[in-house]
């Protein structure tokens, strides 16, 4: 971790030297004018150096204690440390205070937005607040493609996912070349069900931000609704190289491999997604039960299927569980034949999901 006084030294004096301390960046900070240090902490948050552009706007606040464009910056900089009442308080002074800045008001639905993201059930309102900031932002001439942008995420996470594509298409249109603004849209369709529109969406936000392990999960995702296994593995072991420790990347290459009958590797991608996350990706028990099953290790299968469903609660986890005993066929130390916990395994799965054929099926078979 830097440390936040000599990191500002370094910046400042462009000179690094381990020795130095908080009063040399003091020193530095005091010969610096006001919009030289508006310019840095404007470049530390772009960097996300949180406390640091913090620490800077804060002490041109002290100089000049009605600078708007500095409480801006503390505001956004304590969004960005998550410290939402202080931050957004900040910010909302900076539109109460200047009324006619269009900017301010989409700083503030991006710090709405944020906070809920932070506690999607605690601050939902927090949406409607951000979309309320957006509109007053519109009416004083705020009218670019990151504006548009922000309105599709945030009518993305109300479920309007109509309104987020109109609102998304129109970001792509003002500016084409943005990869995060394809993206988003790319969700959207998907949500609406227009995959192809999707697929084809992703594969321009991967053409322009090819080192993206994000746009390439996404591509591969949808790859795999199209049913179209060999792409979205390409896809996904491009992202697990670009990003090799994220679960759900390696998650989503598993559900590929599987799909294309690749069952070793399938195994080797679900293995190190439990040892990167045992509970977050509970669903990759249930693949590697079905893998043992494939492989005829019943009592593998039963162990990986048992973990799903002290994670899971839901019918697939508890169908597989079922099938595990019914494919074992033995009698535990418990007593119990495998056989009638199979059956309790599958009526199991019919209380979480009463319309799960599998299952009802399963108990129909002798």
């Amino acid at each position: 971790m830097k440390r936040p006084w000599l990191w500002l030294a370094c910046l400042l004096l462009g000179t690094v030297q381990a020795s130095w301390a908080q009063t040399d960046a003091t020193s530095a900070i005091a010969e610096r004018s006001t919009p030289e240090l508006l310019r840095i902490g404007a470049l530390l948050y772009e960097r996300r150096e949180c406390f640091s552009s913090r620490y800077l706007f804060q002490q041109v606040l002290e100089r000049e204690p009605g600078n708007l464009g500095a409480l801006s910056g503390k505001g956004q900089a304590l969004v960005c440390e998550g410290e939402f009442g202080e931050g957004i308080s900040a910010l909302e002074e900076v539109t109460a205070a200047a009324p006619e800045r269009a900017e301010a008001f989409v700083e503030l639905a991006n710090a709405y937005l944020e906070q809920y993201e932070s506690g999607p059930e605690i601050y939902k309102g927090r949406l409607q607040d951000a979309l309320d900031a957006l509109k007053e932002a519109e009416t004083k001439g705020a009218s670019s493609a990151a504006v548009s942008n922000l309105r599709g995420v945030v009518l993305y996470r109300q479920d309007k996912f109509v309104a987020a594509r109109a609102a998304l298409l129109k970001a792509t249109e003002q500016e084409p070349e943005v990869a995060d603004y394809h993206r988003n849209l790319g969700l959207v369709q998907l949500e609406l069900g227009d995959t192809e529109a999707a697929v084809a969406t992703l594969r321009r936000a991967v053409s322009l931000e090819p080192d993206s392990a994000t746009a390439r999960n996404q591509l591969g995702s949808a790859y795999l609704l199209l049913g179209r296994c060999e792409d979205a593995v390409f896809e996904l072991e491009q992202a697990t190289t670009l990003a090799p420790d994220q679960a759900a990347v390696n998650f989503n290459l598993g559900r590929a491999r599987f799909e294309c009958s690749e069952f070793e590797a399938a195994r080797s991608s679900f293995e190190k997604v439990v040892a990167l996350e045992p509970t977050a990706f509970a669903p990759a028990y249930t693949y590697l039960a079905r893998l043992e099953l494939e492989a005829r290790n019943f009592d593998r299968a039963v162990t990986q299927a048992a973990k799903a469903t002290l994670f899971l609660e839901d019918a697939e986890a508890y169908y597989w569980l079922g099938e595990a005993y019914r494919a074992r066929g033995g009698t535990a130390s418990d007593g119990l034949p495998d056989s009638d916990k199979a059956q309790k395994a599958f009526e199991r799965a019919l209380e979480f999901d009463a319309t799960y054929a599998p299952a009802r099926e399963a108990l129909q078979t002798p």
